[in-house]
C-alpha cells in the first residue's frame, strides 16, 4: 500500500508539538524543537511546491510592516502550498490612522487567524503582542534583535552538510551591531554546539557580545578565517544607520570584503553563507556566489521548507489562554 505524503509527515511528526505556542525567538525553541522542525523541513523540501491539506481552512495573517522581498513571498508561499488563507495587513494604512500595532494585532486576532507573521522595524514588538493575542505569534525580523526562521534556515543548511556542528567554527563577518540574522543565528549555531567568532569593525561590535554569545571576536579578518568552518557573511546594514558608523562602503569592503582569496583561509570544506540581499563587490565579491562552497541559494530556497514545518507545527499545536478584553 503506498503511503501518502500526510501519512508520511505525520509519521515524522509523531505526535510532537513545539515546546512553544509562539516563535519570537530562538531561544523559545528547545533542541529537540529545533530537531522536529529540521526533520520535517527535509521532508518539505523533497515535496518542492506539492499543494498540501494540512492547513486547510486556517487562516494566517502576513503583517509586514517593514518592506521584505524573500521573506514576505517565502512565508506567503509556505502557508498557501499548505492550504491555509492568507491576508496582507503591513500596508501602512493602520500606522497612517494612528492605530497602534496592539490594536491591529487583536483585530485580525479577532478574526481568529491561526498565525500571525510579523516583521518590523521595532525590536520586542513580536514578543510584547503574543502577549495579547491567541494566535500564534511569528517573528519575521524585529529591529536589530532577531529573525528566528532565518536562523532555522542557516541550521538546517549547515547541518545537511556536516550533520553534527558540535564543535565546527562558524566565523561571522560584518555589520553584526545591526543584524538581526546574527541575533538568532548566533543563538542556534551556539544551540547546536558550534563555536561563535566575529570578524568586524570596532564600531560594528555590540556591548558584551562576547559574554552573551560566547563569542571570540577580532579586528583581523585573515586571522579569523583561518580554521573556520563556515564564513556566514552580513551585510553592511544601510537602511538601518550602519553607514555612519564607518567611513565609507569602499573602505569597509577593502578591509571585510570576501574575496576569493580571503575565503580560501578557510578550512578546506568552508561553507559561504549569507541571508540575503547580497551586495555585490561590498559583503561578497560576485565570483564567489556560484562557487560550489556557496550554500546562499541553498538557504532561499531551504526558507520555504523551515517555514512550512514551523507553520504546520505551530498552527497545529498548543492553544494560547489570552482572554480579550
Amino acid at each position: 500500500m503506498t503511503t501518502s505524503v500526510s501519512e508520511r509527515l505525520l509519521t515524522i511528526r509523531d505526535n510532537r508539538t513545539l515546546s512553544t505556542p509562539d516563535l519570537v525567538s530562538i531561544d523559545d525553541l528547545s533542541l529537540a524543537d529545533c530537531e522536529l522542525i529540521f526533520a520535517l523541513a527535509r521532508e518539505f523540501h523533497k515535496l518542492k511546491t506539492k499543494k498540501l491539506d494540512l492547513l486547510k481552512g486556517k487562516a494566517i495573517a502576513l503583517g509586514f510592516f517593514e518592506s521584505s522581498t524573500r521573506t514576505q513571498s517565502s512565508f506567503d508561499w509556505a502557508a498557501k502550498q499548505l492550504g491555509a488563507d492568507t491576508v496582507g495587513v503591513g500596508s501602512g494604512t493602520s500606522e497612517k490612522k494612528h492605530e497602534s500595532f496592539f490594536d491591529v494585532a487583536q483585530v485580525i486576532d479577532s478574526m481568529n487567524a491561526a498565525a500571525v507573521v510579523i516583521r518590523t522595524q521595532y525590536s520586542g514588538l513580536p514578543a510584547q503582542i503574543a502577549k495579547y493575542t491567541n494566535a500564534a505569534i511569528v517573528n519575521a525580523g524585529d529591529g536589530w534583535h532577531e529573525h528566528p526562521t532565518q536562523a532555522l534556515i542557516d541550521g538546517l543548511t549547515a547541518s545537511d552538510d556536516f550533520g553534527s556542528l558540535k564543535g565546527k567554527r562558524i566565523t561571522y563577518v560584518g555589520d553584526v551591531l545591526h543584524s538581526r540574522v546574527f541575533g538568532s543565528s548566533a543563538r542556534l549555531f551556539a544551540k547546536l554546539g558550534a563555536k561563535i567568532r566575529i570578524a568586524a569593525p570596532l564600531t560594528f561590535i555590540p556591548e558584551d557580545v562576547e559574554t552573551v554569545f560566547g563569542a571570540e571576536v577580532t579586528h583581523d579578518i585573515e586571522a579569523a578565517l583561518s580554521g573556520t568552518d563556515i564564513v556566514y557573511v552580513l551585510r553592511v546594514q544601510n537602511d538601518r544607520g550602519a553607514t555612519g558608523d564607518i567611513s565609507t562602503l569602499r573602505e569597509y569592503s577593502k578591509a571585510y570584503g570576501i574575496s576569493e582569496q580571503r575565503f580560501r583561509l578557510a578550512n578546506k570544506n568552508a561553507l559561504l553563507m549569507h541571508a540575503g540581499p547580497v551586495q555585490r563587490d561590498t559583503d561578497i565579491h560576485h565570483a564567489l556566489m556560484t562557487i560550489p562552497e556557496s550554500r546562499i541559494l541553498q538557504m532561499v530556497e531551504n526558507g520555504l521548507a523551515i517555514r512550512k514545518a514551523v507553520l504546520w507545527l505551530l498552527c497545529t499545536g498548543a492553544t494560547k489562554s489570552f482572554t480579550r478584553i
